[in-house]
């Protein structure tokens, strides 16, 4: 298993952010039948996925970084949502989403 450098943090958030972006993209797509942002859509996810596969093969953990990404991904989801589409958020919302998130990471621990 590599360490974790700086490199391997920068791109983890780079793919998180990408696979938001792509989440952000979503309503646009209109079920994918709009073609431009459906291209925009598969290309945030491809990019997003694509740089886990270069951090995986660094030698980083499958077992560290997929729970990791899997956990950072819906938080940003769910702020999207609430900051660009207006979604209700309650504060037991946010606090369970944050706890999952956070057993995910503890679990990895051991």
């Amino acid at each position: 298993m590599a360490a974790v450098s700086p490199l391997i943090v920068v791109l983890v958030l780079l793919s998180a952010l990408a696979q938001v972006i792509g989440l952000m993209i979503m309503p646009a797509t209109k079920g994918l039948t709009q073609p431009l942002p459906t291209l925009g859509l598969a290309l945030c996810f491809a990019v997003g996925i694509g740089l886990l596969a270069r951090i995986s093969n660094m030698g980083v953990n499958l077992g560290l970084l997929i729970p990791f990404v899997a956990a950072l991904v819906p938080l940003g989801a769910v702020a999207v949502g609430i900051f660009m589409y207006g979604e209700p958020a309650s504060i037991a919302k946010i606090a369970i989403l944050v706890l999952a998130c956070v057993l995910i990471g503890v679990a990895n621990i051991f």
